[in-house]
């Protein structure tokens, strides 16, 4: 595991403790644009939601860190749906978001 995808995993661990609830309150995904994603196809509000979004080093990478918050308890979708993306983003799932 690269340092990056540890420093990553960390962040993300710490805001989702910071904001509440368990892993499995929380989707985890990846997407090569993350704001498209997460504000158009789940739903989320970018101020009030929680939320939050990092740039991984290469695909590899942000795939790795899908699979260790999904292996966690995450929600996720089919790991392989996005082919060439180097964003990871996670969000507390919340009655109007979509899954």
């Amino acid at each position: 595991m690269m340092y990056a995808e540890q420093k990553i995993m960390c962040e993300v661990a710490s805001h989702m403790s910071k904001s509440g609830g368990n892993y499995q309150d929380w989707y985890a995904g990846v997407a090569a644009d993350p704001k498209a994603k997460l504000f158009n196809d789940h739903g989320i509000k970018e101020n009030g939601d929680e939320w939050i979004c990092r740039q991984c080093v290469n695909p590899a990478s942000a795939r790795a860190i899908e699979r260790y918050f999904i292996k966690k308890g995450c929600k996720g979708g089919p790991v392989d749906e996005e082919q060439s993306t180097q964003f990871f983003y996670a969000y507390k799932i919340e009655p109007h978001t979509h899954q």
